[in-house]
């Protein structure tokens, strides 16, 4: 799985590319930035696609924006008779909203991004096309180039629906001066559940200057407790790719959900409701107030530009309850079965999803490339920019979500549950009666 590390600085180069490319943005075709709550047409994506043009809607905040900016520059660059027309709505939520929207208008943009827990259930209403002929036709783009687990999602009802832009799993990033001060050794590799509440226990004190330093924190969803799951020896459902029951019920599942409930309701070292509302767990990691915080890549430049010189700090691996795993976070260029200008949109997609995309994405460090040779490279592996052990994203087993086309509901209905349990307002037993009448008819 691993390559060979590259000898020649691609970091560097990625940084002066990226800035080439963004300097040159200013002379390409004007990009619309407003958000869709504004009123102004131009953030609408086109309802006519002119030959040679092709639109394409992406979110995330600024940096990432400019980043998919460079990005178009360059491919307009290296296809003169293309304009890409980039629609950028920063909020997640609000781009899901807009999408399902435009879908259902028949009115998308070229080329859209999607988290693949999704791909299915757009698939499922015929709102996306398969790539599968347009991949094994490609002579940019080899599946193979591609980590394994960032393609396997996005295979449904013997398709391929869409191109991995980026793979992550969730770990543990934790501040070295709040172990240092309990006198806890840093997270190793393999350690196990119990090291972790240890070293939780430890670090939870009572500050004079700033309040409760807490052990560990995290938002409460389906994606923090199912790598857990799977530790112990559990199941999320009966069957992955074609679901038709959740295993939550069993024996295993429901010992390491109650296990991770017990970090806020029996041993106190995770923030209440209370406490996060008035601060958010990320937010208290980067105060230096919380020893250890669950996420994926997409936090570590804020902790970069934010943390600063205020902590030491690194990433480990997720603790094991008895195998070590981790779950997939990933998103991927799909092209829309209503797209207007479909040739076009697969010529971005090879170049977005290529090696020039992935480095520039990769250069502003929010994201674990899903082209091996990329993240095997010093874009990725830089030794001179935290953290330090970015290794571990490539190293950690992953497994993905259930592939099911209402799995977005089925997620949303878990996560409302587990959050009552982790919060000590229903036990897990309950949680997981819930769960099971509530998800029972969307699995059918």
């Amino acid at each position: 799985m691993h390559f060979p590390h590259a000898t020649t600085p691609l970091r560097g180069l990625a940084v002066s590319a990226l800035a080439l490319m963004l300097a040159a943005c200013a002379a390409a075709t004007p990009i619309p930035t407003n958000a869709p709550t504004a009123p102004a047409a131009a953030t609408a994506a086109p309802t006519s696609q002119p030959a040679g043009r092709v639109s394409w809607m992406v979110s995330g905040d600024a940096v990432e924006f400019d980043a998919y900016k460079a990005i178009a520059s360059a491919f307009e660059k290296a296809n003169p008779t293309l304009k890409v027309d980039l629609f950028y709505i920063p909020a997640s939520g609000d781009y899901r909203n807009r999408l399902d929207a435009d879908l259902v208008a028949g009115t998308p943009a070229d080329v859209v991004f999607l988290n693949y827990q999704r791909t299915a259930p757009y698939a499922d209403k015929a709102q996306l096309s398969p790539i599968t002929d347009k991949l094994a036709a490609s002579t940019t783009l080899k599946e193979a180039d591609f980590y394994a687990a960032a393609f396997a999602p996005l295979k449904w009802r013997g398709q391929t629906w869409c191109v991995p832009s980026n793979m992550s799993s969730a770990v543990i990033y934790y501040n070295k001066a709040l172990f240092d001060a309990a006198k806890v050794a840093y997270p190793r590799a393999g350690w196990s559940w119990d090291d972790f509440v240890a070293a939780a226990r430890a670090i939870m004190h009572e500050d004079a200057k700033v309040g409760t330093i807490f052990g560990y924190g995290t938002e409460i969803s389906f994606f923090r407790v199912a790598p857990y799951v799977w530790s112990a020896g559990g199941e999320i459902v009966n069957d992955p790719l074609t679901p038709t029951r959740l295993a939550l019920d069993g024996a295993a599942a429901q010992a390491a959900i109650q296990r991770y409930i017990d970090l806020q309701v029996k041993y106190g070292v995770a923030p209440n409701a209370a406490a996060e509302k008035a601060e958010d767990s990320m937010t208290r990691f980067m105060n230096g107030k919380l020893g250890m915080y669950m996420d994926s890549r997409r936090v570590t430049a804020t902790f970069r530009s934010t943390i600063k010189d205020s902590f030491d700090w690194d990433v480990a691996a997720l603790p094991s309850m008895g195998s070590p795993t981790s779950i997939l976070h990933s998103d991927a260029y799909c092209l829309p079965a209503k797209a207007k200008n479909p040739d076009a949109a697969w010529k971005l997609i090879e170049f977005a999803a290529g090696p020039v995309g992935q480095k520039t994405m990769t250069a502003i460090g929010r994201l674990v490339p899903s082209l091996k040779a990329v993240a095997e490279s010093p874009v990725f592996l830089d030794p001179n920019a935290k953290p330090a052990n970015s290794r571990v994203w490539l190293d950690t087993p992953l497994r993905p979500a259930p592939t099911h086309k209402n799995w977005p509901a089925i997620e949303t209905a878990i996560t409302k549950e587990f959050e009552k349990a982790y919060y000590g307002v229903q036990s897990v037993s309950d949680a997981v009666a819930t769960i099971n009448k509530q998800v029972e008819v969307l699995l059918k």
